[in-house]
């Protein structure tokens, strides 16, 4: 009879790991485009994730020569910050910077994936980032309006870095990076070829 339970208890484990798997595939299978009709990147990230920091070192320069420079997508990176307290600074960071510098931003996650140490330690702190901001090419008005909204609590910023806390958990995204290419998802995200694939496709 405890065998009997313990089987059922397995398959019912088993059940649920597969549908929250269906639901993460499946996600964004209605978002496919953007405004223009620019097909969707959306990955899910963290300043602190050395898997992310793969995908910007070795994809996303691919990706920006060939695609969203040219504007034939429309990329948006949604900051998980699961990585400890201070993920989340630098996602309402982010957000301050899409809000008043948003031609910037993209140099701005890729000024933070080349801070980040080898080691899991606290590092994204205000001095850093306010550092990053500095090397913008943006007016001083704009670097001050972008860190004060940052740290302001209710702010814009801080409400939209909630929305992506609340995003990913309610999508079930439970890894990073995790990367959907025109509703798709990107199995192996460590290769262009893969991205490339789904975009002729679509």
């Amino acid at each position: 009879m405890k065998k009997c339970w313990l089987s059922l208890l397995l398959m019912a484990v088993v059940i649920f790991v597969s549908a929250c798997s269906n639901d993460n595939q499946n996600v964004h299978q209605d978002d496919k485009y953007g405004k223009g009709g620019k097909i969707k990147i959306i990955e899910y990230g963290d300043f602190k994730c050395p898997y992310c920091k793969k995908v910007e070192e070795h994809i996303m320069p691919k990706l920006k020569k060939e695609y969203i420079d040219t504007k034939k997508v429309d990329y948006q990176f949604v900051n998980m910050a699961f990585l400890g307290k201070d993920s989340i600074i630098g996602s309402r960071a982010g957000h301050a910077v899409r809000q008043f510098a948003p031609k910037q931003y993209l140099k701005f996650q890729k000024l933070m994936f080349k801070q980040q140490p080898n080691s899991e330690k606290k590092w994204i702190t205000e001095q850093l980032v306010d550092q990053q901001i500095n090397q913008l090419e943006i007016s001083n008005d704009k670097k001050e309006k972008i860190k004060a909204s940052y740290k302001t609590k209710d702010s814009k910023s801080w409400k939209s870095a909630e929305q992506d806390q609340k995003q990913y958990k309610e999508n079930h995204i439970e890894t990073a990076p995790t990367v959907f290419v025109a509703g798709k998802k990107v199995e192996d995200p460590y290769k262009y070829k893969n991205y490339k694939k789904i975009l002729e496709e679509s």
